[in-house]
C-alpha cells in the first residue's frame, strides 16, 4: 500500500509520518471535486476509482464503511509513529486489507 487518500480530518502528523516512509498521501480536500466538505461515499468512490487505501480519523462514519480499497480508521488520540508504525505492520498481516472491515490503526 504505497497510494493512500487521506480524509480531511486526518492529521498532518499523520500524513507527514506516513510520506517520511514513502507513501504517496494525498488529502481528499486537495483533490479537484473533493473539497473540506466532501461525502464519505465521494471520497470511498474516489479511493476505489484510484486505487488508493483511506485513512481517517472519522470513527464514526467510516468505522463500518463497506469499500472495495482498505479504510484505516487512525484515532486523533494517536502520535504520527504510532500511525506510520501501524501501516508499516499491516504488511506482515496475513490477509488482504481490502477484503475485512474497516481496519483499526490504534490496535495494531
Amino acid at each position: 500500500m504505497s497510494r493512500i487518500l487521506a480524509d480531511a480530518n486526518v492529521p498532518e502528523e499523520y500524513v507527514s509520518a506516513l510520506r517520511g516512509d514513502g507513501h504517496d498521501v494525498v488529502y481528499s480536500r486537495e483533490i479537484s471535486g473533493l473539497d473540506p466538505e466532501a461525502t464519505d461515499n465521494a471520497i470511498v468512490a474516489y479511493a476505489e476509482s484510484e486505487g488508493m487505501a483511506i485513512v481517517t480519523t472519522d470513527v464514526k462514519d467510516f468505522a463500518d464503511r463497506d469499500a472495495v480499497v482498505p479504510v484505516f480508521v487512525a484515532p486523533q488520540d494517536m502520535t504520527g509513529g504510532a500511525v506510520r508504525a501501524a501501516v508499516a505492520r499491516i504488511k506482515a498481516l496475513p490477509f488482504d486489507p481490502a477484503e475485512t472491515d474497516p481496519i483499526w490503526l490504534s490496535s495494531l
